[in-house]
């Protein structure tokens, strides 16, 4: 069992360990890939083999399932199940890791693992579509939150007013107050849940607690879990550079765990009350991780050029490279006119947009078949030549000509 995930103890005695619990990735299959993303159910194989990976049909959910399933090996070992949504006709692939393998002997199997798949498949990572951080302690953090927030205004059946959590908060009691799931009505991306992991845990994860230090009978859990909106919101406001790289490391976990749960964990003492320089009010926080010591790490910028004053400029670029990738993938030429016009509003120049354009193409993680390279030059000719005379002198090719007269550019 794993040791190493082990973050440290304070002079209470209170110790606690940070790790993954759940993870599901997404995939984009390619052309070019090893794996055959077959639609037709009847011609697909019961077994298919690629070095150390070997995938196994599953046909438990019926032909009428509106995707295909997969029993993931990895060294004869089951490492998690594969989806394909290729019955809908997307490329996106979704791979689900079997929990074990977060409580194993080694704590980075998991992403060997993950390469490995990655590599013997073809396929290209999209993103993460959620993953649970749990930090498990021997602090009976159940009782302080049940405690917290009978004494809480957002509680209307408790029996104090002493505390105050933030606007929007909910909190679900479960199991007659043994559990507390806790969520914000504005955001339902990202959920906490705080329980007694003891009594829900299977033989492994009991012995991952002994051998990490914890008492087998007496360890909560506090679990963040998180979908891929809210952790996209955290790349795009942030900067945080999140991938599956950065979950390797315990501290960078420890700094999205923290993030994540902060306004949902921390309650206001509204006995205490101070102001601030502008006479704002200002109360004592309490929460529930105060007195577990979680060290974390600084996690990578998107952009390590990014200031702020450069806000509206990415916000602009962030349109147009929506837009334009949008019809790329699709061929709809409101896209692209979307694209030109959202320049025009940004006062960005002709010369500016064929960058950009250039930019974008170099950072396309899709398929280059035929007709996405077909799009992308067909853009840079659009941007160059104005609609009129010009464009029609440009494409003098009959055939192209009707293309572009039942796109709606000609």
């Amino acid at each position: 069992m794993a040791t190493n995930n082990y973050i440290g103890t304070r002079q209470e005695e209170y110790k606690c360990l940070i790790h993954i619990d759940r993870l599901s990735i997404t995939f984009r299959h390619l052309k070019s890939s090893t794996f055959q993303n077959i639609k037709n159910p009847d011609f697909i194989t019961n077994e298919q083999i690629f070095n150390r990976i070997v995938l196994r049909h599953d046909n438990s959910p019926g032909k009428g399932a509106y995707y295909h399933s997969f029993i993931v090996y990895y060294d004869g070992c089951i490492i998690g199940r594969l989806f394909s949504g290729c019955k809908m006709n997307k490329p996106d692939l979704q791979f689900d890791f079997k929990k074990e393998l977060f409580y194993s002997i080694k704590p980075d199997y998991w992403y060997e693992a993950y390469l490995t798949l990655k590599t013997e498949l073809g396929i290209a990572y999209n993103n993460i579509n959620c993953v649970e951080i749990a930090v498990d302690t021997n602090k009976d953090v159940v009782s302080q939150f049940g405690l917290l927030f009978k004494n809480s205004i957002n509680n209307s059946l408790g029996s104090g007013r002493q505390f105050k959590m933030r606007k929007n908060t909910i909190v679900h009691v479960m199991n007659n107050g043994a559990s507390f799931v806790i969520e914000s009505s504005a955001e339902s991306e990202n959920k906490v849940a705080i329980y007694n992991k003891s009594h829900f845990s299977e033989k492994f994860i009991l012995d991952y607690f002994i051998n990490n230090g914890l008492p087998q009978d007496k360890v909560n859990r506090i679990e963040a879990r998180l979908k891929w909106n809210f952790i996209r919101s955290l790349i795009n406001k942030k900067k945080m550079n999140i991938t599956v790289e950065t979950l390797l490391d315990p501290q960078k976990l420890a700094t999205i765990f923290e993030i994540s749960t902060l306004h949902k964990l921390t309650f206001h003492d509204l006995t205490e009350k101070s102001y601030d320089a502008n006479r704002n009010p200002d109360y004592t926080a309490v929460s529930v991780l105060d007195d577990l010591s979680i060290a974390t790490a600084e996690i990578g910028k998107v952009n390590p050029d990014y200031q702020i004053n450069h806000y509206k400029k990415s916000v602009d670029e962030n349109i147009l490279r929506q837009n334009y990738y949008r019809f790329l993938e699709c061929g709809n030429n409101e896209y692209l006119r979307n694209f030109k016009a959202s320049a025009k509003v940004a006062a960005i120049n002709k010369n500016q947009l064929l960058a950009l354009i250039h930019k974008f193409n170099n950072k396309f993680m899709g398929d280059r078949r035929e007709e996405i390279i077909r799009r992308m030059e067909l853009a840079k000719k659009y941007i160059t030549n104005p609609a009129g005379s010009n464009f029609r002198e440009m494409f003098s090719s009959v055939t192209l000509k009707l293309k572009l007269h039942f796109i709606g550019l000609f």
